[in-house]
């Protein structure tokens, strides 16, 4: 097993050429009509790198610690809402998140209760503002490309019910009147849940609400549309040339990262101060290191999965990204619980802001760096940027510990086989529809076709391993993993890959080198905005904790807030909406 330490490479990437345009319209034709081509491909790929192992291992289906009591069902009610009531109670005011022009919740509420403006008037500017995003409000910048879908109708009703609740002086929160986009993998009522592509659910609208969105309604949040993504979830740019490709707001030239890229630029843009994401393999953290703004993907099992298209089982889980960590603990706690229509979500303790406010010390705090593979990154500004916050937590006390965790590449090949192999099984019955996804979907799947059930039970395997290795870890020497959450910026775009997709192998490796872990054995996981590079793009952070302690990355991502203060950048006029209020 790989247990690779000082300048060998702790993870390694698939090797193969960048490929787009011509080459890659004729190597998808190849690839499905020439036979043994793709199974060529398959063995040139990690695919087939744990096959050189014997595991004894028993294996792992769903990653998370067995419970320590037993949960009946009458216990499966969702946590109260009125722990909500410490964000009205503390105020979560601009100081929070400095001089940076980013709205929160605290911003919306405290304007509707102040009568300055209404939800209904708020909401007449949201649908300028997200107008002027799609056909560029600047002639010479292309358009964001945040939303896939919205319904002036549906926003403008949701916003007058609001209206009227404040009118009555009977607001349900501090959700209550806030815009917020949901990631086109989760069911929102009278909406087409596309997963990014042409064909699914085309005509058939969603009957009804996933429950993390039934849950942020209960709250009175006027869900704004669905976002753009990835189609099927597949990489990390949100390159899709058969929908909507979602543009960095930082430089359009850029992507905005995947798969939950649409929710990350309309945060970063200012259009909503939250959105819902899915991650499966850090599509909430990567595009919200590209886009920098705040990403949590919290622990499997945490947030139900009721209404999410059934993709990737084991791996996926929803979760909130904001334009604050405040913001991003409001939403994580309004839709965070037990879920009677999700087994998963049965064994969780309680959510829990614990600690929230307490940022002046981490004195209570070891946090565990793998030196080795943190100097993994291709940008030399993301290792400046992660030596400057390790400084800044010396300061505040936490306690830095060198730490090493073993069979990190054959963790990241686990994480790819079931990913992989699970979107597969998923997509098997749209088989039909293959040639309507994009050239690099259609040659990543044919490769899939050659996975086995072996290598499927090799991969949780795996995921046991690293469980174990993790475990160790959290119970006897760290409270906390951090690490980089990719080892690069954001991406270039390349216009001809606008039109036909590209396939990169490098990018894609490197924008997910430190994310597979959490998605593997089921901890959470945070992204937190921590600087720019010399480009400007922003550069994002990640922490990893425990299982069900996501309060204390809540903690710590309040705490990198105030420490990044009012070097935090917004976007450059033209590229910026947020003045909403």
């Amino acid at each position: 097993m790989s247990n690779k330490t000082g300048n060998v490479e702790v993870t390694k990437n698939p090797k193969a050429p960048y490929v787009s345009y011509y080459p890659l319209m004729i190597l998808a034709f190849l690839v499905e009509w020439i036979p043994g081509l793709s199974k060529y491909f398959f063995y040139d790929s990690s695919l087939a790198d744990l096959r050189k192992f014997k595991y004894e291992d028993s294996l792992t289906s769903i990653p998370l610690p067995l419970p320590k009591e037993k949960f009946g069902l009458n216990k499966l009610e969702h946590h109260p809402v009125v722990g909500l009531e410490i964000f009205d109670e503390k105020g979560i005011g601009p100081e929070s998140i400095g001089n940076t022009g980013y709205l929160t919740a605290w911003h919306f509420r405290k304007a509707y209760l102040s009568g300055c403006i209404t939800p209904l008037q708020m909401a007449e500017r949201l649908l300028e503002r997200i107008e002027a995003a799609h056909t560029c409000a600047s002639l010479t910048e292309p358009s964001i490309e945040g939303f896939y879908q919205y319904e002036k109708d549906e926003i403008l009703k949701q916003a007058e019910e609001s209206t009227a609740r404040y009118a009555q002086k009977k607001s349900l929160g501090p959700l209550d009147g806030v815009p917020i986009g949901v990631k086109d993998e989760m069911d929102v009522k009278g909406f087409e849940t596309r997963v990014g592509t042409v064909f699914i659910n085309r005509g058939n609208k969603a009957q009804r609400d996933a429950t993390l969105v039934h849950r942020l309604r209960e709250q009175g949040a006027i869900i704004a549309g669905k976002t753009s993504m990835h189609e099927l979830g597949m990489d990390i740019t949100g390159n899709n040339p058969k929908a909507k490709t979602p543009r960095n707001p930082y430089d359009p030239n850029h992507y905005g990262g995947g798969s939950s890229g649409g929710s990350a630029a309309i945060v970063a843009s200012g259009l909503c101060p939250i959105a819902i994401g899915c991650d499966g393999s850090g599509s909430i953290r990567v595009p919200a290191s590209f886009c920098g703004v705040y990403g949590l993907k919290p622990t499997t099992g945490r947030v139900s999965m009721t209404g999410e298209f059934p993709m990737a089982w084991t791996c996926s889980v929803p979760g909130p990204l904001a334009s604050s960590a405040d913001d991003l603990a409001l939403t994580y706690y309004a839709i965070a619980g037990k879920d009677p229509e999700d087994p998963i979500t049965y064994h969780q303790p309680s959510p829990t802001l614990y600690g929230f406010y307490l940022t002046h010390t981490l004195s209570d705090l070891k946090i565990g760096i793998y030196p080795a593979w943190n100097r993994q990154v291709v940008n030399p500004a993301i290792t400046t940027v992660l030596h400057e916050f390790i400084d800044a937590f010396k300061l505040r006390g936490a306690q830095f510990v060198e730490i090493e965790i073993p069979e990190l590449d054959e963790a990241r090949n686990a994480l790819q086989i079931l990913v992989t192999s699970e979107i597969h099984s998923s997509l098997n019955r749209f088989k039909e529809h293959r040639t309507k996804t994009s050239y690099t979907n259609r040659i990543v799947h044919c490769i899939l076709d050659h996975l086995t059930a072996s290598d499927y039970i090799q991969a949780q395997q795996v995921r046991t391993r690293s469980m174990r290795y993790v475990s160790d870890l959290f119970e006897n020497s760290v409270d906390l993993i951090l690490t980089p959450t990719a080892s690069i910026t954001a991406p270039q775009i390349y216009p001809r890959s606008l039109l036909h997709g590209e396939l990169n192998t490098d990018v894609t490796g490197n924008g997910m080198r430190y994310i597979q872990l959490a998605n593997l054995t089921g901890i959470p996981g945070i992204n937190v905005p921590a600087g720019y590079d010399e480009k400007g793009l922003p550069i994002g952070l990640q922490f990893m904790a425990k299982w069900y302690n996501e309060a204390l990355l809540l903690r710590v991502a309040k705490t990198s807030q105030e420490i990044l203060g009012d070097q935090r950048k917004q976007p450059r006029e033209g590229l910026w909406f947020g003045d909403l209020l």
